[in-house]
């Protein structure tokens, strides 16, 4: 392991390998592969490694995007539906993106965090995040909640010494942002599916 690819590297690619979100470190030559697995009542995750899982990175065909994210290009295939009698299968090239984790700046505890509300706007969206909130509705949680719904909702996550910001969604965990900083005012989060890869969230007074 060099400087270059130090730490611990999280999948913030709209692809996943494996059903939990997962995390690469790199020793020896090697890509090891890690899962991130929730805690009942804890903002701490717990990383399990995915036995018999690693590759050679001499064999793996990638690129470093900044000093902090890697993509990795990697064959698969695309199944295409037709209609309701016909698909097609392709070979495709898919794209995974990985940053580093690296430290959250920050003075607050994590409890202060959670209670703190912040805009943002990137790519032309707009939104807010709120801890620990159905973001859905009343109205339309109240119907789909008897189909054994759970409602979209934000979550403060943590690995090592780094803040994560998770996207929920019926208990499903979707987009991941590592925090980078985050004080009163503001939040900056990296990790963005697309450029630009990072972006700024003001606080909502």
């Amino acid at each position: 392991m060099n400087s270059k690819t130090a730490g611990k590297w999280i999948n913030v690619s709209e692809m996943r390998q494996f059903r939990d979100l997962d995390i690469i470190t790199f020793e020896n030559g090697k890509i090891n592969y890690s899962v991130l697995e929730s805690t009942e009542n804890e903002i701490n995750l717990k990383v399990k490694k995915v036995e018999n899982r690693s590759e050679n990175l001499s064999d793996s065909n990638f690129k470093f995007i900044n000093p902090n994210r890697i993509r990795f290009y990697r064959k698969g295939k695309k199944h295409t539906v037709i209609n309701e009698i016909e698909s097609k299968t392709e070979d495709e090239i898919f794209e995974y993106d990985y940053v580093r984790l690296l430290p959250t700046e920050s003075k607050l505890s994590e409890s202060r965090i959670q209670l703190l509300k912040y805009n943002f706007e990137w790519n032309n969206e707009k939104g807010i995040i709120e801890f620990n909130k159905i973001l859905d509705k009343p109205e339309t949680f109240e119907i789909l909640k008897k189909t054994g719904y759970k409602g979209r909702k934000i979550l403060l996550e943590k690995i090592d010494s780094t803040l994560l910001i998770s996207f929920f969604r019926n208990n499903h965990k979707g987009l991941v942002l590592p925090i980078k900083e985050i004080d009163e005012n503001k939040a900056v989060l990296c990790g963005l599916p697309l450029e630009p890869y990072e972006m700024i969230a003001t606080r909502i007074n």
